[in-house]
């Protein structure tokens, strides 16, 4: 009978003693979108209507031909439709040519392209969209 009660006791012990496995916390990825918008006209003072999905709503921004432009957003979830479009402002430019870009970046690493409209075309709109599935 002791030699059961000892038994008993060491087992305890040992489940008392062991803890259990503890799993890594599933660590969600952090996407973070970045617009770009570049223009080249003959024409000097126009301006560009950007509007840009952000994590709740679409911006918008009035920026200037000729001018570079980038905003970042996020951080934002794997599922995310990014979208951006760009609109001529006022009176419409022949000589307008409009190129954007969408790049993700994932968990801080650098930003990837991964859709663009780099075209030559004149034109005075244009409007892409990539939505973060991998």
């Amino acid at each position: 009978m002791k030699k059961s009660i000892y038994y008993l006791i060491f087992f305890a012990a040992l489940l008392l003693g062991c803890k259990e496995q503890e799993l890594p916390a599933v660590v969600q990825d952090r996407f973070y979108v970045k617009y770009e918008v570049s223009s080249s006209t003959i024409y000097s003072g126009g301006k560009l209507v950007v509007k840009v999905q952000d994590r709740d709503s679409i911006k918008s921004f009035l920026i200037n031909t000729r001018s570079p432009w980038e905003t970042i957003i996020g951080p934002v979830e794997k599922g995310f439709n990014a979208s951006l479009s760009v609109v001529k402002s006022g009176t419409p430019d022949t000589k307008l040519q409009i190129q954007t870009q969408i790049s993700v970046s994932v968990n801080n690493e650098p930003f990837v392209l991964k859709k663009m409209d780099n075209s030559d075309a004149l034109r005075n709109s244009v409007s892409i969209a990539y939505s973060i599935v991998d």
